[in-house]
């Protein structure tokens, strides 16, 4: 008897001293991450592609999201636990083995699940960004939103200022694009845009087209799915979602069509370690652009329109008059320019258990604080930062 509670014991504490190191891996991670860029680019060229190439290989060839899944399964899981943790109290510890055994396992699994977000999600938010891999060269990119009496510029990059001349002359450019490629697109009796194709494949065949040029994108993309919850996402104002623990990338089944090809890129960019937000946003936006597809290269310009009119708004203090002396945006391509058509809205509204304000509100709270603890600053505006990207990326071409 005095044998076994010893053996016990000491499976106890061999637990415990387990537990502990693992906890010590993942905070140990997380710091030298945080601590140094280097490391963090050489875990996603060296280690990362191992994950999307064995894991997300596996998880691409099942037809649904998998994500989706584990996310229900984790709040099952966590309220099981807490109702079973009160009945046990309720019954005078009655079930406090069975209760402690499930608490390990509820521990172990939440460890696991911070190995996976730390492998591939956390560990991504401290390399280097797209644009200093791959567009600024040997500038610097402390990129920051300025903002002063006259609105003079709209991104610095290091010693490069952005004009608002160079500002319009950008949003010029992508508005004549968005006007000249809605007339090659076809729509049907209601004015709605359509594709006659497979939209999800020719939207990854332009990442891997892109991958030619740059490096980090080349390889192996697994097959985006669409979210069986997505009039629930639709709430949220999300197009699309890449979950780091399945490594998959997942998009808005009901959103207007437009919004398909730069979100499925965007997401895609997301599994090949591309974490930031306007980063996925450029990356979209190129693999859309460099297609042969003249409806990807459409929304691909699309995809960016209102963060480069929102902006060039800004920089004229809200003129109209100042407004209107540059290219409008055509009737056509104002249509296409949104997220969900009236009667897809309608529907949502319909099957909404929560009212959409409320669930955009917690959302929006939740996703800027999720970006803000990992060392994202600007929280969900980093969105808006693809525009500095663009004014880059058109440098010497079009200034």
């Amino acid at each position: 008897m005095e044998k076994d509670k010893k053996n016990t014991n000491q499976k106890v504490k061999m637990h415990k001293i387990m537990f502990a190191v693992g906890v010590g891996g993942v905070i140990g991670l997380n710091i030298v991450s945080w601590k140094s860029v280097a490391f963090s680019d050489w875990y996603i060229k060296n280690i990362f592609p191992v994950w999307l190439n064995t894991y997300a290989r596996l998880t691409s060839k099942i037809p649904f999201s998998i994500g989706e899944i584990m996310l229900i399964l984790a709040v099952v899981i966590t309220l099981f636990g807490i109702g079973f943790g009160i009945l046990n109290l309720s019954y005078k510890r009655k079930f406090q083995k069975a209760v402690s055994s499930f608490g390990k396992f509820y521990a172990w699994t939440v460890l696991s699940v911070c190995y996976v977000m730390t492998f591939n999600c956390f560990i991504l938010y401290h390399s280097s960004s797209f644009a200093e891999k791959y567009l600024l060269e040997d500038i610097a990119s402390d990129m920051m939103i300025v903002s002063n009496s006259d609105y003079a510029v709209t991104q610095t990059v290091k010693e490069r200022t952005y004009t608002k001349r160079e500002l319009a002359i950008l949003r010029d450019y992508i508005v004549e694009k968005c006007n000249e490629l809605e007339k090659q697109i076809a729509h049907d009796d209601s004015g709605d845009a359509f594709y006659d194709g497979n939209l999800v494949e020719a939207s990854r065949q332009a990442m891997m087209k892109l991958g030619e040029e740059y490096e980090q994108l080349d390889g192996f993309y697994v097959t985006p799915k669409y979210l069986s919850f997505s009039e629930f996402f639709s709430q949220q104002y999300i197009m699309g979602y890449y979950f780091p623990f399945s490594m998959e990338a997942n998009i808005n089944a009901v959103m207007y069509i437009t919004n398909v090809a730069p979100t499925i890129c965007h997401e895609l960019a997301h599994t090949k370690g591309f974490i930031y937000e306007d980063d996925a946003n450029m990356i979209g936006f190129l693999a859309c652009i460099h297609s042969d597809d003249p409806f990807l290269q459409y929304c691909g310009y699309l995809s960016v329109l209102s963060y480069v009119n929102d902006d060039f708004y800004e920089s004229i203090g809200k003129n109209q008059n100042t407004y209107r002396r540059h290219v409008r945006i055509s009737d056509g391509v104002a249509d296409d320019n949104i997220f969900l058509t009236r009667e897809k809205w309608q529907t949502v509204e319909k099957k909404a258990v929560v009212k959409t304000s409320t669930v955009k509100k917690v959302s929006s709270t939740l996703m800027d604080v999720t970006l803000k603890l990992n060392g994202v600053e600007e929280g969900v505006l980093q969105y808006n930062n693809v525009v500095g990207l663009l004014l880059t990326y058109y440098d010497g071409e079009l200034y």
